[in-house]
């Protein structure tokens, strides 16, 4: 059994990748096929692509002074709009930006799934080592779309690079830690704060 996808032929050189999503029923003996395609030079999101989330640390309204804070908020925001009675729809339209601006303005913001590329926990993760990965990336799109001799060897070349950056920044982690476990056998047990 052959599932496919038709696709015209001046777009085939931006189809990026084709897969068969065999969790999709249905109901004959085919699959769902589903095709990533580059339009205009601009990358769709791929679905399931990891985003961080920004949500209100609501967890601190436990705190008085933080309940405090938020209470003047609304109080200050909600002195200046007028009384009416009327559609909840069209009040609550208003009232919703102020209570959520209260609570992002005095709890603070939280930022969920920031360990993948916005906020990596990993301290050779800098900008040098992220640009070339997003070359290499885009290099390995550009090879998958066009399949060109020219794409293979740029891709190839953004691929050492990137793997050179990587190799390096660890490096240069690894001798900064050493430096650091050497200045702290050095100084005395009971010192404040530790490598390890």
């Amino acid at each position: 059994m052959i599932d496919f996808v038709n696709i015209s032929s001046d777009l085939r050189p931006y189809v990026l990748d084709t897969r068969v999503k065999k969790g999709a029923e249905l109901s004959t003996d085919h699959h769902l096929v589903v095709s990533w395609v580059e339009w205009r030079g601009k990358p769709l999101d791929r679905p399931g692509k990891h985003k961080s989330v920004v949500w209100v640390n609501w967890e601190r309204l436990e705190e008085a002074q933080v309940q405090e804070a938020f209470n003047s908020h609304l109080r200050r925001r909600f002195s200046g709009i007028p009384v009416e009675v009327g559609d909840i729809e069209p009040e609550w339209s208003v009232f919703k930006p102020f209570i959520a601006e209260a609570a992002a303005g005095s709890c603070g913001l939280k930022v969920l799934g920031a360990s993948r590329g916005g906020n990596p926990r990993t301290s050779w993760w800098t900008p040098v080592v992220r640009e070339d990965v997003r070359l290499k990336k885009e290099a390995f799109r550009d090879l998958l779309s066009r399949g060109t001799p020219e794409a293979v060897a740029r891709y190839r070349q953004a691929r050492r690079a990137a793997a050179s950056a990587v190799a390096k920044a660890k490096q240069r982690v690894w001798e900064k830690f050493g430096e650091d476990m050497k200045k702290e056998f050095r100084t005395p047990r009971n010192a404040e704060g530790s490598v390890c």
